[in-house]
């Protein structure tokens, strides 16, 4: 169904709203003409047409009339408050021409703050100084607008009169609400209008194209031979999809960036991200977060890590990882000495081989600075190979260790391990751990005795409000009561299963605040 109404009904909303704007203008600022209100009255029941009309057909079917009106109205309403809340001035408008960019970086988010549906009328307003002469933009953002045919064949002749001065395009989230045929064809429009670019970044996240959608961005992909860095997170990259880019791909060997989330990859499609990686003996920041790979697509991706020594950053959170993978994986971080980034939040590690694969990366990977490691199982039997692998990191600066079980003692033993590392700790997670006391003190005096500590988290434990009060006054004492996180999931009434002798855990206390002279 294409939304219609007539020109009198059209009109009718746009004298409604000039009269609202109007009104509020005089109350607020004393003139009628102070936010412009004719103007931006036009230009907010063109936007609200638009959202409606893109919404009146879905994959299901044509929505009821009533419902595609109430949204006309609805959006309408926003778009005026946001106008409002704004306080425009006279000239003041969401034309790209009158909002301030960063440089030589455009963003279309700074031009409204609503996610726009846009129209031809309305693309060639926003991107304007893409399609002026002599403009030398080398970054172009257009997330989070939704553009159908029409406006992608206005943002396609700005990249075309770009050509000479575009690097780096983020089209992340461009076709959403759109049907698939329509957004597809806007995929087509944008990669032809990139061919004359030599673009060295693209972003495709959050388009949820699946193998379609790669195959409709074939011209990109095949047409820039300089890319260095490539994102497709949450989009539905399938094993044909992941195929699909390897095929198409120009020069795979030349990336040094590489990212991929919330995909359903799988081991199967895992194959052929694996291949693209060990093209890329460069690579310094691979992510490949949530897509459902086990152990046997870590051992390959571990194997294809393994043809290059240049990783500063691993992401492979929520994945099955397991031992297995870990074990190939404390075979390659190594080969890896300037990693300083690593996300295995959620992986699997368990308490055994979780201590090895740390200490591994602790030996091998000396610049570490962020490491996340939560939601792995390692629970109280695997404390203390974890904190004598992380004494050894010298130079962390995050240290992310919530959801493990680690216990009082357990967790103990860490704060012990950072301290005897002298790191420039400035964040600490040890949230949902089972700590009660002595755990909970010991991150306190440990956050107390960093320069510069930013952020401690806390939450989800069983730590009595005595206790509470106590790190309180231990974080204030510090000057940085502020770095206490909410503790809203706290059970101050909740009872741990830890059967470590209570007197173990006073030792290392009293150990610890001598260490850190408190």
């Amino acid at each position: 169904m294409v939304f219609t109404l007539t020109a009198a009904q059209r009109e009718d909303l746009v004298a409604r709203v000039d009269a609202s704007l109007s009104a509020i203008g005089f109350h607020c600022h004393g003139k009628t003409d102070q936010l412009n209100a004719r103007a931006k009255a036009e230009e907010i029941e063109q936007r609200a047409f638009s959202a409606a009309d893109v919404s009146s057909s879905t994959t299901s079917g044509d929505r009821p009339l009533i419902e595609v009106m109430r949204l006309y109205v609805k959006k309408a309403a926003e778009l005026m408050k946001e106008v409002v809340e704004s306080g425009a001035q006279e000239g003041d408008g969401d034309a790209a021409g009158d909002v301030e960019m960063d440089g030589d970086e455009f963003d279309v988010g700074k031009t409204s703050k609503d996610r726009e549906f846009y129209t031809q009328q309305r693309a060639e307003q926003v991107l304007a100084p893409l399609l002026n002469k002599g403009a030398s933009y080398s970054k172009v953002r257009l997330s989070t607008k939704s553009f159908g045919i029409d406006a992608a064949k206005v943002a396609s002749r700005a990249f075309v009169n770009l050509a000479s001065t575009l690097k780096e395009v983020d089209l992340s989230d461009t076709i959403a609400g759109r049907p698939e045929v329509e957004a597809l064809k806007a995929m087509e429009i944008f990669s032809e209008g990139l061919l004359a670019a030599k673009l060295t970044s693209v972003d495709l996240s959050d388009n949820a194209f699946g193998e379609k959608g790669v195959r409709a961005c074939t011209k990109l992909l095949q047409g820039q031979t300089e890319l260095t860095s490539i994102a497709f997170l949450n989009n539905g990259i399938s094993e044909q999809a992941a195929r699909a880019i390897l095929e198409l791909l120009a020069c795979p060997e030349k990336l040094t960036r590489f990212h991929l989330d919330k995909n359903m990859t799988g081991n199967e499609g895992t194959v052929h991200i694996a291949a693209i990686v060990a093209k890329a003996t460069g690579m310094k920041d691979f992510k490949m977060a949530g897509s459902r790979f086990f152990c046997e697509g870590a051992i390959m991706l571990a194997e294809a890590l393994s043809h290059g020594n240049s990783l500063e950053r691993l992401d492979l959170n929520d994945n099955n990882v397991n031992e297995e993978g870990a074990d190939a994986l404390v075979k390659v971080l190594p080969k890896h000495p300037n990693l300083q980034f690593l996300n295995l939040e959620a992986t699997a590690l368990g308490p055994d081989m979780g201590g090895t694969l740390l200490m591994a990366v602790a030996k091998g990977c000396p610049k570490l600075e962020v490491l996340h490691v939560s939601s792995n199982d390692f629970e109280r039997e695997g404390a203390e190979a974890v904190a004598h692998a992380i004494a050894e990191m010298k130079y962390l600066k995050v240290l992310t260790i919530g959801d493990n079980i680690l216990g009082d003692y357990g967790f103990t033993q860490v704060c012990m391990a950072l301290s005897q590392s002298n790191a420039p700790l400035v964040r600490l997670d040890a949230s949902c751990n089972e700590l009660q006391k002595s755990g909970a003190i010991a991150a306190a005096q440990l956050a107390a005795s960093k320069p510069g500590f930013e952020h401690l988290n806390l939450d989800g434990n069983m730590i009595p409000e005595d206790t509470v009060e106590e790190i309180r006054a231990i974080l204030s004492a510090a000057g940085i009561e502020h770095a206490l996180a909410p503790m809203e999931d706290n059970d101050p009434e909740g009872e741990a299963d830890d059967e470590e002798a209570g007197a173990d855990i006073g030792d290392m206390l009293s150990t610890l605040a001598s260490r850190l002279k408190l």
